[in-house]
């Protein structure tokens, strides 16, 4: 099954909103989202693409981007042809606008170092799950009308 743009834009801007939500919750993982919080968002933006939309993908963790500094990383999601991220905005001058891109075009085809795994963590797979996130994520997914089907 082909991934719909419009879908993943749709999942896409309700993690986003989800997660921003969380972004002065003392104790949170996304307390300052979206700062240093890419990794786990992006198993969270896995998660409820899987649940909501059943489309499988892959989480990517790029290195060495000639834009950044040396020793930093980012994580995105990808899905099909297209490359979900809802933290990139936390670095200068990405050209980016939206949350859902073409796959291997733009700033993220600049990263030469990419580590690929299939799917994203589910909850036994972390020692502290993030449960604020991915519970408003859930809820913002719920508020547009899509149906989320927990793993």
């Amino acid at each position: 099954m082909s991934a719909n743009r419009t879908e993943l834009e749709q999942v896409a801007l309700a993690c986003r909103n989800g997660l921003m939500s969380l972004v002065d919750a003392k104790g949170s993982t996304f307390n300052g989202f979206p700062s240093g919080a890419c990794g786990v968002a992006s198993d969270i933006v896995g998660r409820v693409v899987w649940e909501t939309l059943q489309y499988e993908g892959e989480y990517v963790c790029g290195r060495h981007h000639p834009q950044m500094k040396s020793e930093a990383s980012h994580a995105w999601f990808e899905v099909g042809d297209f490359i979900i991220d809802v933290t990139y905005d936390q670095f200068q001058a990405t050209g980016l606008y939206g949350w859902v891109f073409d796959r291997n075009d733009g700033w993220h085809a600049l990263f030469p170092s990419q580590e690929r795994r299939k799917g994203f963590y589910a909850p036994s797979q972390w020692p502290a799950y993030p449960f604020d996130g991915y519970k408003a994520a859930q809820e913002e997914v719920k508020k547009i009308g899509l149906l989320s089907k927990p793993v």
